[in-house]
């Protein structure tokens, strides 16, 4: 009688394990909203760069008001997802410091090339580290296009090294909606 008991409890918590696996953990709306955010940003930046006008040249220097603007959205995010959900699972915490990680990595390379010159590989290195953000949190939590789209991204930013700054924002935003929008889409769509 205690076998079966055991083993009652033990498929119990094994359901209940898979069950909890199957929860959306909301990540698919940071890699949606900060992919928009970078592929707008790159985008803007680019354009700026490639047109003669000196009207829309002058706005680059303040492309960089999307990024407060999302860390607010993100806030309200969080805050309403804090009151909704009942435990972080443990995809949101590899999601949360993965990201900052990857966060304070580029400010720390942004804030060195400014000081050192060291501009012409910012954005290659950004890909490739938002590439590697993304492989590595997918491999972790079994999401197979982000492992896909994680590889591509660091390629490309391998690849970038050899192009001139304002290739390399167009290349950066379209790093951006490959990298972090089109793997959030899918999660979205599979509740992940």
């Amino acid at each position: 009688m205690e076998k079966q008991d055991i083993a009652n409890s033990i498929n119990i918590i094994e359901q209940a394990i898979q069950e909890a696996r199957k929860l959306p953990n909301g990540a698919y709306f940071y890699d949606i909203l900060w992919g928009t955010i970078l592929a707008i940003y790159y985008l803007a930046n680019y354009f700026s760069l490639s047109n003669p006008d000196a009207f829309i040249s002058n706005f680059n220097h303040y492309y960089w008001v999307l990024f407060p603007i999302g860390g607010i959205v993100s806030a309200i995010r969080s805050k309403q997802d804090d009151r909704n959900e009942t435990a972080k699972s443990l995809a949101d915490k590899i999601y949360l410091f993965a990201y900052s990680g990857f966060a304070f990595a580029y400010i720390t390379i942004y804030l060195a090339a400014a000081f050192y010159g060291f501009n012409a590989i910012v954005i290659p290195v950004f890909c490739s580290l938002l590439g590697l953000t993304v492989f590595v949190t997918g491999g972790i939590v079994k999401e197979s296009l982000s492992v896909i789209m994680g590889l591509f991204g660091m390629l490309v930013g391998a690849y970038m090294l050899n192009m001139d700054v304002s290739h390399q924002y167009l290349f950066a935003s379209f790093v951006s909606v490959m990298v972090s929008i089109v793997p959030g889409i899918k999660m979205m769509f599979s509740r992940v």
